[in-house]
């Protein structure tokens, strides 16, 4: 009897053994063949230079402004759900093999041609290099710019152009027409007139007049902490500390992630990660492929602005870039430096779009906004850039769902952004 009772616990515990494997080998192949981390884990051994993610280079390095002659006035153009940039990209998607000729540096040559009714303009909100346009260029033909400068009539070169030194080249479109696409923008219902201000490197859309500016709401969503963990700092042994505002992981002594407890602010450090990208090219490749690494969503995420070796990158509702709230206020900002590789992001989402109720906020004419700022104690030429943009407002709760955007004018001053509230505010507390 004793006999059996042994072989019958034996073969328990064996069938307890065999359904403990089965069980973790389910799992393993569970996890390792789920889609989304399949995705994650090939995402994260990419190298920098190899483009991952869901958009293309070009769309996410793509125009963001619009704007063409009627008459002698210029207006801003948005066409809504045509996206008329994004139409442009792909129009101009058979010019990625085409040789741009440098055509020379002159002022003069340039402020003509800013002012030349026969060309639409397309702006990008700070230079990228002609190769993430013509995506087939060699190095050597390589440069920058953040205009274009489209025919109207039949002419047969668009022309790049770089506001900060003049320079300017011309492609040969002689098979891409641009007819259609001129009508589209005649026809588009949200017109604003403009006119274009200098103001430190590069030539800004400034409001004639005070301007109403539609105001929205989102309905949000964001990722819990442990996405990004994952996605960031691996599956190895993770440490975690607590204090009074912020969880800090760490994977080592070389990588740590920091997640605020009251808003939606991230900070990642990788001090293994000494070497500062070169090139141009390599700086805006590369710094988007850490923001995919993050994981954040790209539907309207584009490139917005790069300081030597910091680039952001935005948000876009409309045409106009989101500040999200937090104390970085952007989607992602990328510092590379010797010291090691630091990435701001924010994870919140702006995921369903609440009907408009028709409500709008009145800006005042921008050549305004910017004497409040000179009234208030900033000096004009420590100012690189003023904008329209949406600032964000929600309840400083990281499960709030509800998002409104309400437009303002945001400034850049010292390599900073802030709306022109806040530095006038700070100002006013130096005193």
């Amino acid at each position: 009897m004793k006999s059996k009772n042994k072989i019958s616990d034996h073969a328990l515990t064996i069938a307890l053994v065999v359904m403990i494997l089965t069980s973790l080998g389910l799992s393993g192949y569970i996890w390792s063949s789920d889609s989304r981390f399949t995705k994650i884990e090939q995402t994260s051994n990419q190298s920098p230079n190899k483009q991952v993610g869901q958009k293309s280079l070009r769309e996410i390095y793509m125009p963001t402004k619009i704007m063409y002659y009627k008459g002698s006035q210029l207006y801003q153009v948005y066409a809504g759900r045509g996206n008329l940039p994004l139409q442009f990209s792909n129009m101009t998607q058979s010019l990625k093999s085409v040789i741009p000729e440098k055509i020379g540096k002159s002022k003069s040559e340039y402020d003509d041609l800013l002012k030349n009714q026969n060309y639409v303009q397309l702006t990008y909100p700070d230079q990228i290099t002609i190769s993430l346009f013509l995506t087939g260029l060699k190095k050597i033909n390589n440069g920058q710019f953040n205009r274009f400068f489209v025919p109207v009539n039949g002419q047969k070169y668009i022309y790049l152009g770089n506001d900060a030194d003049y320079c300017l080249y011309k492609i040969p479109v002689n098979k891409v027409k641009f007819d259609n696409f001129y009508q589209k923008i005649r026809e588009t219902k949200t017109q604003l007139p403009v006119s274009l201000y200098r103001l430190d490197n590069m030539y800004l859309t400034f409001f004639e007049k005070s301007t109403s500016l539609p105001i929205y709401s989102y309905l949000t969503d964001h990722q819990a902490d442990s996405y990004f963990v994952y996605r960031l700092l691996g599956t190895g042994s993770i440490n975690q500390r607590n204090s009074t505002n912020s969880i800090t992981y760490s994977n080592g002594v070389y990588e740590r992630l920091i997640a605020s407890k009251k808003n939606n602010d991230y900070e990642y450090v990788n001090y293994g990660e000494t070497k500062s990208p070169k090139s141009v090219t390599d700086k805006l490749t590369s710094s988007l492929y850490y923001v995919r690494k993050i994981g954040l969503s790209e539907p309207d995420l584009h490139f917005f602005d790069a300081d030597n070796n910091v680039l952001i990158y935005q948000n876009y509702v409309e045409e106009y870039p989101v500040f999200l709230t937090g104390k970085y206020n952007s989607r992602a900002k990328i510092n590379f430096a010797t010291n090691g590789l630091k990435i701001n992001f924010n994870s919140l989402d702006l995921q369903i779009p609440i009907p408009n109720d028709g409500s709008k906020k009145k800006l005042q004419p921008t050549a305004e906004a910017l004497n409040q700022l000179e009234a208030a104690g900033y000096d004009k030429s420590k100012i690189s850039r003023i904008i329209v943009g949406y600032t964000s407002k929600v309840d400083n709760d990281k499960s709030a769902r509800l998002v409104t955007l309400t437009p303002a004018y945001y400034v850049k001053i010292n390599g900073k952004w802030q709306s022109i509230n806040e530095w006038i505010t700070q100002a006013q507390g130096k005193e």
